[in-house]
């Protein structure tokens, strides 16, 4: 092979690999095991990264096609549009309401339903519900959908 051609296979490898690989080590509810007590634990890591702003660990326990439907309003929600939502709590440290969070696993699959009692804008108290689906894959849960109740 000449030299032209192994420069343009080795281009040809560099451009398929991603211009900057991401480590989620760091931004994962460790240790990851199939079991609902590693849901719930990932629930509250969730919660309290939307709280808080945390678009890295939402962006690594999302996968690419995450889309959440929002029930009262019958309108989904992209991964998109809840990092670019999360991203406006950077830097927050607004207290984290206590969940509640009932899971179902079956293998590689997990359901979490969580109920959480929150204050609104307008001062009254309210029950908030969520349901979400996981895939454990890669030695990680990933959300893959959810509804909001």
């Amino acid at each position: 092979m000449n030299s032209h051609a192994l420069l343009a296979c080795a281009f040809c490898l560099l451009a398929a690999v991603p211009a900057q690989a991401r480590d989620c080590s760091a931004a994962r509810v460790a240790p990851q095991r199939r079991d609902a007590d590693t849901i719930q634990r990932i629930e509250r890591g969730w919660l309290a990264a939307e709280y808080h702003g945390d678009v890295a660990f939402l962006d690594c326990l999302l996968s690419p096609g995450y889309g959440v439907i929002v029930a009262h309003d019958d309108r989904v929600r992209s991964k998109a549009d809840l990092l670019q939502r999360v991203a406006g709590n950077a830097g927050k440290d607004t207290p984290v309401p206590a969940l509640e969070t009932r899971v179902v696993v079956d293998g590689d699959h997990a359901t979490a339903y969580s109920t959480m009692r929150v204050t609104g804008k307008d001062g009254v108290e309210k029950t908030v519900q969520y349901v979400d689906a996981y895939v454990f894959d890669d030695g990680a849960w990933q959300a893959v959908g959810g509804v909001d109740l």
